[in-house]
């Protein structure tokens, strides 16, 4: 059956953005296998913006656990929008705009939330027609509250 490229291309983006937004799902849901099967197995990171911590390559299970132990106790909301996406046969790159909020019930109010704002830059590849993420770039335009909240920032200021 022949299928048009305009069709094909419609197709492949809403994959892409499909696989970045259940990737953020699985964050909130600390859904650590869903998360997996949305990630290549080695991703580059570079989260320098938030974190202060030189790009990398990393391993999808390495990626994993950063997120296991920084939002252990954390209940999460990302909120993704404004997808752009570029399509380069089994390659894409998406660029959006992200909020995270992010409570520790555990604190009291007023210092028991860090929210943040601004650009994703996402690379994905396409393996057995299935978009996984082999790159994560993280900008950030608002941060709000306590970074004592997020275990990567704790004792940092």
């Amino acid at each position: 059956m022949y299928e048009l490229p305009e069709i094909r291309w419609i197709v492949n983006r809403a994959a892409v953005i499909d696989a970045i937004v259940a990737f953020a799902n699985a964050i909130d849901a600390k859904d650590w296998d869903k998360l997996r099967s949305h990630l290549a197995d080695e991703i580059d990171i570079d989260y320098s913006d938030f974190r202060s911590e030189t790009p990398r390559r990393v391993t999808a299970e390495a990626y994993i656990k950063q997120r296991v132990e920084g939002l252990a106790g954390l209940q999460t909301l990302h909120v993704s929008t404004n997808q752009e996406v570029t399509l380069n046969n089994d390659t894409a790159k998406c660029q959006s705009a992200y909020q995270i909020y992010r409570l520790d019930p555990t604190r009291k109010l007023g210092e028991n939330r860090l929210d943040t704002a601004g650009n994703y830059f996402h690379s994905l590849i396409q393996t057995d027609g299935h978009w996984l993420i082999d790159g994560i770039k993280q900008t950030v335009v608002i941060l709000s509250g306590n970074p004592q909240v997020h275990g990567a920032l704790r004792g940092t200021s």
